[in-house]
């Protein structure tokens, strides 16, 4: 014979709940104005996400020469203040979005690295578009 009657789901107190107490913790630094272990692992794992668009502008920043080299262009003529923006605005943005999502708590951080994100790559692809806007300026100054 089995007891077939329904075990009633006990809630957590709040001081055995884990996720609770690390949003605690995390709140506690946050208002003393560091960031807690779990807003590191937000910032962390957007670096990830920055990372790469600095990994796309290095790549710009190699082989972009190439690219001139073979369409016949003059290498002497790449906008490298162009390509080194590329390089830097990434790097900017996040210590941007680093340093203003200092007092807040772990949602708004999230948020903020988020848009600063999106503010990343549209000047990134903004980048793109002025050296194809140079770029005719170029053939013309290197023919």
């Amino acid at each position: 014979m089995t007891d077939d009657t329904p075990i009633p789901d006990k809630p957590v107190p709040d001081s055995e709940n884990p996720i609770a107490e690390i949003v605690e913790d995390d709140t506690r630094e946050t208002k003393r104005g560091r960031y807690g272990w779990l807003s590191l692992v937000v910032a962390g794992l957007f670096a990830l996400f920055f990372a790469y668009d600095v990994w796309e502008a290095v790549d710009n920043l190699i082989s972009l020469p190439r690219f001139y080299e073979a369409s016949g262009l003059d290498p002497a003529g790449l906008p490298w203040w162009l390509l080194w923006i590329g390089v830097g605005v990434p790097v900017v943005v996040f210590v941007a979005a680093f340093i203003i999502g200092r007092h807040r708590n772990v949602g708004e951080k999230a948020v903020i690295f988020f848009v600063g994100l999106a503010v990343s790559s549209g000047l990134g692809f903004g980048v793109i578009a002025l050296e194809s806007l140079i770029r005719p300026t170029v053939s013309l100054l290197g023919a």
